[in-house]
């Protein structure tokens, strides 16, 4: 075997190797996908939480209170307390470890994404689940 089919081979295996690696996939806004206003967000998240599976693997969930609370679990790790809140149809988040966030929340049927409000760019998808 020659030097040039040998390394051929090799980028053949490396290339294969990277192609099995699991990519996390975010499920795409559908066109029917509607934008909530500020009374849709609270009515549809408060005593609710929204579930995904993160890039990790782990799932997830937030969970949102009336009083503007809302708890991150992510599976194996106790729960983080951060706050939320609505404004023209963007719902923003804050914690003590993560820098103030803000999406508008799209739903259609029984999904829902988090999308920067600026370019409409998907940040999550999610369920919604009663808490």
């Amino acid at each position: 075997m020659n030097r040039k089919t040998l390394y051929c081979i090799v980028i053949a295996i490396a290339l294969g190797g990277c192609a099995s690696t699991p990519q996390h996939v975010i499920k795409p806004v559908t066109p029917a996908a509607v934008a909530l206003d500020d009374a849709q967000i609270r009515s549809t998240l408060i005593g609710h939480k929204l579930n995904n599976i993160g890039k990790t693997g782990l799932p997830y969930s937030l969970s949102f209170n009336a009083d503007g609370t809302e708890i991150f679990a992510l599976q194996g790790n106790p729960p983080e307390t951060e706050h939320w809140t609505t404004k023209d149809g963007v719902i923003c988040f804050t914690g003590a470890k993560i820098r103030k966030e803000c999406y508008r929340l799209k739903k259609d049927n029984d999904d829902y994404w988090l999308v920067y409000p600026d370019t409409g760019k998907v940040h999550y998808h999610y369920t919604l689940t009663p808490q």
